[in-house]
């Protein structure tokens, strides 16, 4: 996206474009870089929508007219300026991704590649990006970005054809009511399908289409109204209107709005104001828009586009921090290989007279057929490259690879989004000695109870009893509604869930209890709903044992040291750290539980967080180095059972443990 339109086509060159185009690139660069610097910096996208359907519509409007329009030469254009630069960012993407990168996560670069090559990557992300709780970061993919460019190129497909029908059609008198209502259509659908599909929104064209047929529109109304006579006033005031608009956007949007959508009309509106003022006269923000550096940034900023993204994809994934110097460095560092970009890869393809056919070969054919073999070939050998053929480093990273793995990665770690009755009945879910016979102690909770399950089975077979483990991701451990404390997708499965859990528990004698205590809305209803879902289980005879969350590490990346096998200058020192803020407040709860275990019979409390954090310093490794954590929150089923073992081998079964085996018998 954000690619150049010859000038030979206009009237006369409108520099202040060029600036807008860095006005816009700029806002992307620094909100990727710190997005409490511009909120609403990814805004420039839209406004790039914008300029690239006004400029694009104004050469082919142009030429329908003077029946001088050509497809092929439109598109050996597109070609032209599109590709060149494109292929070089994704041969060298992929090909570090082979290198440097995870092999899952460079086999996800490689399939994002190989969906760009056929202008679909926006798909692509729509269909296949992970978004679930444990999935890699998206500021970490190094092709993400190209969804934007999907988008305009598929615009690009259909524009044109859509154009010429219209405008040599008897209809063509209604081009506004037309193409206005399609876009009014577009951005009403963003807000529409949010809340069902916001991927959706976000990366395909029909939610997008709005901001570039404005473009189109604005084109249409210039070429029909190109010699109105417009007083200076009310173009100042439309020029002033339109930067206060996209300033706005900046500062006043942010990534938790809906978007895009209505609230895109404000950034849209603004660009497309600045875009009118500027033909029409020559008022102050359009001046200031001229200035030759922001030109200069605008005339590159195609390149700066395509390359910032991945080079900053690549430093996070390394955990390298992001600071005022590093993003000043990774700034300047962007726009000169997009200055090397524009000068040695665009410019020459931008200037060549090579016929359609020579630039489909040369500028499309032969590059998309390079991606395309090396994206199969990474995609063949599993993103691993030429570290297929590496014993030491498929042993190496595997070994560290168990060490890390999570709880619900294995078979007998019954953890579900959706329970169902026959599950609350598998023997795979039991742990203990003796899985023959029938347990009557369960452990209940979400992921935050599953991470115990090593911890607890080390207790089960010292102490000689067996408990069966049931967790419901993101789903609390109450028998009320848990509307207001979850998330709307989350609903209807945890509340059917809990019906499930709630009535298996009539089985149990003992039931273990754990949870994100302090990660659910609402704290103080949610802690009177867990403390009534207690006090009632209690009432009913049975042995409840609360235990309390694990320290947090918010800067922990356990695939860290997996990563410094091949990504050279990691660094994977994580010293034990005191209690921040964060884990203070989490602590603060656990002591609500604590206490309220104190004050009512047949319940009892427990945390591991003196082995966790022992004389108040928090680590991620156990006492021999050996990793802990699968994630900033959540303990490896490894780093559970190697806990447990520590735990036994300096205090035995602790209190209140020691009940369970006499309590499930006398209960029985």
């Amino acid at each position: 996206m954000m690619h150049q339109t010859t000038n030979q086509y206009h009237s006369t060159y409108r520099a202040d474009i060029d600036g807008l185009r860095a006005v816009a690139v700029l806002a992307v660069i620094l909100f990727h870089i710190n997005k409490d610097l511009l909120p609403g910096g990814f805004i420039g996208v839209d406004v790039f929508f914008v300029i690239s359907g006004y400029l694009i519509s104004l050469i082919i409007i142009r030429d329908i007219n003077t029946n001088k329009f050509s497809i092929a030469e439109f598109y050996r254009r597109r070609i032209k300026r599109i590709f060149p630069p494109l292929t070089v960012v994704l041969v060298v993407t992929i090909g570090l991704s082979q290198l440097i990168l995870l092999p899952e996560d460079a086999l996800a670069a490689a399939k994002s590649g190989l969906w760009s090559a056929f202008s679909m990557a926006n798909v692509y992300f729509w269909l296949f990006q992970d978004t679930s709780y444990f999935a890699t970061a998206s500021n970490q993919l190094p092709l993400l970005h190209l969804w934007s460019l999907g988008i305009e190129e598929q615009f690009y497909i259909i524009w044109p054809f859509a154009l010429l029908l219209f405008l040599r059609s008897r209809h063509k008198t209604h081009f506004f009511a037309v193409f206005g209502l399609i876009g009014i259509l577009s951005y009403a659908l963003g807000d529409f399908l949010f809340s069902h599909a916001p991927s959706f929104v976000y990366y395909m064209l029909p939610t997008r289409a709005g901001e570039l047929l404005l473009g189109g529109i604005l084109a249409q109304f210039i070429i029909k109204k190109e010699k109105l006579e417009i007083p200076k006033v009310v173009v100042s005031i439309v020029s002033l209107l339109g930067l206060l608009m996209i300033t706005g956007s900046l500062f006043l949007l942010s990534e938790n709005n809906v978007f895009p959508g209505v609230r895109a009309l404000l950034p849209t509106l603004g660009t497309a104001a600045l875009i009118l003022s500027g033909h029409y006269g020559n008022a102050a923000p359009n001046r200031l828009l001229k200035l030759k550096l922001l030109s200069w940034v605008g005339l590159i900023s195609y390149s700066a586009y395509l390359w910032h993204w991945p080079i900053l994809a690549f430093y996070r994934y390394g955990n390298f921090k992001m600071t005022f110097l590093s993003g000043t460095i990774i700034f300047f560092i962007t726009l000169f290989i997009a200055w090397l970009s524009y000068a040695y890869i665009e410019t020459p393809a931008r200037n060549s007279k090579k016929t359609i056919k020579e630039v489909v070969i040369y500028y499309f054919l032969v590059p998309s057929v390079v991606v395309i073999l090396g994206s199969v070939a990474s995609i063949s050998l599993r993103g691993y490259g030429l570290r297929w053929f590496s014993e030491e480093y498929r042993t190496t990273r595997t070994t560290m690879h168990d060490q890390t793995r999570p709880a619900y990665d294995y078979d007998y770690v019954c953890q579900y989004w959706l329970a169902a009755e026959i599950e609350t009945n598998d023997p795979n879910c039991v742990i203990g000695n003796n899985k023959n016979i029938s347990p009557k102690v369960i452990l209940w909770g979400d992921s935050n109870a599953a991470h115990y399950i090593g911890i607890l089975g080390t207790f089960a077979n010292e102490a000689g009893f067996q408990f069966r483990n049931m967790e419901i991701g993101a789903c609390p451990p109450i028998n009320t509604d848990a509307a207001p404390f979850i998330p709307p997708a989350r609903i209807q499965e945890c509340n059917n869930s809990q019906k499930v859990m709630f009535e298996a528990l009539n089985e149990y004698q003992v039931v273990i209890i754990s949870a994100s205590w302090a990660g659910y809305f609402n704290q103080d209803k949610f802690m009177d709903a867990v403390f009534e879902t207690v006090q009632s289980l209690a009432d009913d005879g049975k042995l409840i044992i609360l235990l309390g969350k694990a320290p947090e590490h918010q800067d922990y990346d356990r695939l860290c040291q997996e990563k410094a096998i091949s990504f050279p200058g990691m660094i994977c020192e994580y010293p034990n750290k005191p209690l921040n803020p964060h884990n203070m407040a989490i602590f603060d709860t656990n002591e609500k539980l604590r206490k309220f275990a104190s004050q009512h019979p047949n319940v009892e409390y427990y945390d591991f967080n003196e082995f966790l954090c022992p004389n108040g310093y928090c680590s991620v490794y156990d006492e021999n180095g050996y990793p802990l954590y699968y994630d900033n929150q959540h303990l490896s089923l490894d780093g559970s059972w190697r806990l447990g073992q520590q735990i036994y081998e300096k205090v035995g079964v602790p209190y209140p443990f020691t009940l369970i085996a006499k309590w499930s018998v006398e209960n029985n």
